[in-house]
């Protein structure tokens, strides 16, 4: 086979849709829960990037999702 011809049989596949939710989230390092934006793709919930801790400053990048409330 000629490698134009590999080529042309892609598949590409569709982006799932995010949402943005706001959500309690447990600060790593002032150990306090906050709240902050997340966003959800499929299952995965996940502290939106960029956002900092209101009560120590720190980045809630790593933080843990603690609840998030939103109609079934």
């Amino acid at each position: 086979m000629n490698p134009q011809e590999q080529t042309t049989n892609k598949v590409q596949m569709k982006n799932p849709v995010t949402a943005e939710y706001s959500a309690s989230v447990h600060c790593p390092m002032c150990t306090h829960t906050v709240h902050a934006t997340v966003s959800a793709q499929g299952k995965a919930v996940r502290v939106k990037p960029g956002q900092k801790c209101p009560r120590c400053s720190s980045s809630l990048d790593a933080a843990y999702v603690l609840r998030l409330d939103r109609a079934a």
